[in-house]
C-alpha cells in the first residue's frame, strides 16, 4: 500500500491504521444495545460490528453510498449535518475521512460531537503529515491538490509541525499520542502494526474523544 510492505491483511485488507482503529473500538466499554455511527465503512470493522450481539443499532454513512456494497449504507453530507438528531449515538467513527470534506472542520466536528451521547466516544484516524496545516477549496486540479494535500481528492493537509493552531483550536487533544499506553507491544505486534506507528501525530494515529473533548460544545 504506497510503498509500505506486508501492511494489508490478506482475509479482510485492513491496513495497519484500521486495525490500530479496530483495537481502540475494542476498548471502549459498550452499553446494552449501543448505537454506533461509522462513517467511510471499512469492510473488515463492518463485518466484525456486524457480528456483535451487544450493537443496537449500526448505521454506515459514506458522501456516496454506492462505494460500499457489503453494507446498508445511507448517504450523509459531512457539510450538511444540521438535521441529524443530537446525543444519539455511543461511538461515532472514522478513518481518513476528514481530509476529504469541502467544509471548514469545525462545522463537521461539532455537530459529530452534538450527535454524541453525553459518555458517547468519537474514534478517528487522522492522516498527520510533516509540516503545516493547508487548506484549499477551489478548483486547483489533481496535480496541485497531490502536491499540497498528498492525494487528488483531498481538500487538506493536517499537519503535524502546528497541531496546536488547527485541530487543537477545535479539540482537547492529548500532548502526545502512544498507543503502548493502551495496548502491550505484544497485541500491536501481533496486528502487525509497525512501531513507527506505535507513538507520534502520523497517518495512523487515533484520536479517542469524549462528546465534551469539542472546544465550541461548551461554549
Amino acid at each position: 500500500m504506497n510503498g509500505r510492505r506486508r501492511v494489508r491483511c490478506r482475509n479482510c485488507s485492513s491496513l495497519e491504521r484500521t486495525r490500530l482503529l479496530w483495537m481502540y473500538f475494542l476498548d471502549i466499554p459498550l452499553p446494552p444495545e449501543a448505537k454506533i455511527l461509522h462513517v467511510a465503512p471499512e469492510k473488515g470493522i463492518h463485518d466484525a460490528v456486524s457480528a456483535m450481539g451487544s450493537v443496537g443499532q449500526y448505521t454506515c454513512v459514506d458522501i456516496d453510498p454506492l462505494r460500499y456494497p457489503f453494507a446498508n449504507c445511507q448517504k450523509i453530507d459531512l457539510c450538511e449535518l444540521d438535521d441529524w438528531p443530537s446525543e444519539t449515538f455511543d461511538v461515532i467513527m472514522h478513518c481518513h475521512v476528514l481530509e476529504h470534506v469541502p467544509c471548514t472542520v469545525a462545522y463537521t466536528l461539532y455537530h459529530l460531537h452534538r450527535m454524541l451521547k453525553p459518555s458517547g466516544r468519537h474514534l478517528c484516524v487522522i492522516p498527520f503529515s510533516p509540516g503545516r496545516y493547508d487548506e484549499s477549496f477551489e478548483d486547483l486540479g489533481a496535480e496541485e491538490r497531490v502536491r499540497r494535500f498528498g492525494q487528488f481528492d483531498h481538500v487538506r493537509k493536517f499537519g503535524s509541525r502546528d497541531i496546536g493552531s488547527h485541530l487543537g483550536k477545535l479539540l482537547r487533544l492529548p500532548k502526545v499520542f502512544d498507543a503502548t499506553q493502551r495496548f502491550s507491544e505484544e497485541q500491536l505486534r501481533e496486528a502487525n502494526i509497525p512501531e513507527a506507528h506505535w507513538r507520534g501525530f502520523h497517518i495512523s494515529t487515533v484520536l479517542n474523544l469524549a462528546r465534551n473533548d469539542m472546544l465550541l460544545l461548551q461554549a
